[in-house]
């Protein structure tokens, strides 16, 4: 199990960086760079997170685990909206193609 968490965990890195490269805003360069940066601490939590629960949950840490669901879930899922409305994905409206009169 833990050899198929690795090989998910560089799949889904790669495919986050070829998500993420087209849709960066290239003309502000801190908003690039804060947005690259936000995506590894997203990657980092998350994937930490992950293994800390499957490490307590397979030697039978009951509280550690439900702990680290709570704790470690909650964060990457703010990293995770905070990073989706500076790509904008969230928040952005769309250009109507209707002609007013």
């Amino acid at each position: 199990m833990s050899t198929f968490l690795i090989f998910i965990a560089g799949v889904l890195f790669f495919g986050g960086i070829i998500f993420i490269k087209p849709r960066a805003k290239r003309e502000l360069m801190w908003k690039t760079v804060l947005n690259w940066s936000l995506f590894v601490l997203w990657y980092a939590i998350t994937w930490t997170g992950i293994s800390f629960v499957y490490i307590n949950a397979s030697v039978g840490h009951v509280k550690a685990t439900s702990t680290a669901i709570f704790l470690f879930l909650g964060i990457s899922v703010v990293l995770a909206v905070v990073l989706a409305r500076l790509l904008g994905f969230i928040g952005v409206k769309k250009a109507s193609n209707a002609v007013q009169a």
